[in-house]
């Protein structure tokens, strides 16, 4: 069986992914991933405005493909300290942060100082969801799901950024299990 086409909108993001993994975000032009995607360059704009517009949607598709599924069955606390300890990793060692982190990490700046980012938004309203579910089944403490999925986000994304610096003292998976066990402190009810 064949297999599905894809959109134009996956094949200039797959494009725009194969020029920042050889040349970094600053040199990628939208005609150098139009070219990749072999399409026109009219078509690259009528869908993004810029070069970081593309980066910005390419982002939020990679991250949007690390978050794991969920067990039901699992409480909402295990379920979150399980999916940071996955999805944390994975987006550490993922070839395109790790080339984005150091050689453009301006790029990112954005959106840990200035704004939140859709694949943020996409990760806070996950996780508030499973929050939801673990207050409701008493796994996690009480408080407002979306300021604690805020805070989580922040300890996260920065421990997955910082896990290169501190390598030397503590290698990147151990600070992603680390992490994880914050993670499973911070939630849990006090009384647990």
């Amino acid at each position: 069986m064949d297999a599905p086409e894809k959109s134009i909108e996956d094949t200039v993001l797959d494009a725009a992914r194969s020029c920042i993994l050889e040349h970094g975000v600053r040199r990628t032009t939208l005609a150098e991933i139009a070219r990749r995607a072999e399409v026109s360059r009219p078509t690259v704009y009528r869908r993004w405005t810029d070069t970081r517009a593309v980066v910005s949607s390419l982002l939020t598709r990679e991250i949007s493909a690390l978050i794991p599924s969920f067990d039901a069955t699992a409480s909402g606390r295990d379920q979150i300290v399980t999916a940071v300890d996955q999805a944390a990793d994975r987006i550490r060692i993922h070839p395109l942060f790790v080339k984005i982190l150091r050689s453009d990490s301006d790029v990112l700046a954005t959106y840990i100082l200035h704004r939140l980012g859709t694949s943020q938004s996409l990760i806070i309203d996950t996780l508030s969801s499973l929050i939801v579910v673990g207050q409701g089944d008493s796994s996690i403490r009480a408080g407002d799901p979306a300021t604690l999925a805020t805070m989580l986000l922040l300890m996260v994304q920065s421990a997955v950024q910082s896990a290169e610096m501190v390598s030397e003292r503590i290698p990147g998976a151990e600070v992603m299990h680390q992490m994880a066990y914050a993670v499973d402190a911070y939630l849990r009810p006090r009384s647990a």
